[in-house]
């Protein structure tokens, strides 16, 4: 009986996947689109973004300005995570017991996306922008997986806001006075 509850404990709390590369906070329509496949890299693996988030940066474009018959665009993600402090004696755990549960982290996960756009085979914007987002977590697993996954749908979110505001030409107020996202 205890190891069936140990083993159903420790698979609730064992590592589950991040997905750096999806976007579920809303449904674009299909469109052609306007960037080539976009990656991210992390820790020396590079992705393809999700299909969603690849429709959701060409949503973002202005195609006024930056008609799709003439203009292209490219662009990359770097993703990287810095600790915010020092490693917790509750990690010592984890060197007896597989499946320990326990293991806080602080850290902050930070996005640099450097998108170019070309018109008639000629760079006509090119805008270099970082999100960050801070992840505090004590249990390992599935219910950090979740705080790093809404952290990256949050940094990408902020990342389509600046995007879309860089390709308006016509701007009405400063980026810096804008205190919505």
């Amino acid at each position: 009986m205890f190891m069936a509850f140990a083993g159903l404990f420790g698979m609730h709390f064992t590592g589950c996947s991040t997905s750096l590369t999806k976007y579920d906070l809303q449904d674009y329509p299909k469109t052609i689109p306007f960037f080539e496949p976009i990656t991210i890299s992390y820790a020396g693996t590079t992705s393809v973004l999700d299909a969603n988030l690849q429709r959701a940066y060409s949503f973002a474009i202005d195609t006024l300005n930056y008609p799709m018959e003439s203009c292209r665009g490219v662009a990359h993600i770097d993703a990287s995570v810095t600790p915010d402090g020092e490693s917790s004696s509750w990690n010592i755990g984890a060197a007896f017991i597989p499946f320990w549960p326990m293991l806080p982290v602080s850290e902050t996960w930070h996005y640099r996306m450097e998108a170019r756009i070309f018109c008639h085979g000629t760079l006509t914007l090119k805008v270099e922008l970082e999100e960050s987002e801070h992840v505090k977590a004590f249990w390992y697993g599935r219910m950090r997986a979740d705080l790093v996954n809404d952290a990256s749908q949050e940094m990408h979110r902020k990342l389509l806001e600046r995007l879309k505001f860089e390709t308006r030409l016509v701007r009405n107020t400063d980026l810096n006075l804008a205190q919505g996202f």
